[in-house]
């Protein structure tokens, strides 16, 4: 899954991302890759990944710094 928020301003981008992993989890998946632009955003994202309790860790692509893959923690099933 892609969650582009190159061209959103900061505030849309937080809850754009928000919803977004949330609804990436919820779908069951283990990673997304986050797109954010280098500009402000991108300064703010470990910010982002840190109070987001549904992101495991994250890391910077290799080929845009503006470029992150996030790691999901795994679903609970509570069947």
């Amino acid at each position: 899954m892609i969650i582009d928020l190159h061209g959103c301003h900061i505030h849309e981008g937080w809850a754009r991302f928000k919803r977004e992993v949330d609804q990436a989890y919820f779908a069951g998946a283990k990673r997304c890759t986050v797109i954010t632009g280098q500009g402000a955003m991108m300064h703010e994202f470990p910010t982002w990944v840190h109070n987001h309790s549904r992101i495991r860790e994250y890391r910077t692509t290799t080929r845009n710094p503006g470029s992150f893959i996030i790691y999901l923690v795994k679903k609970v099933d509570l069947r």
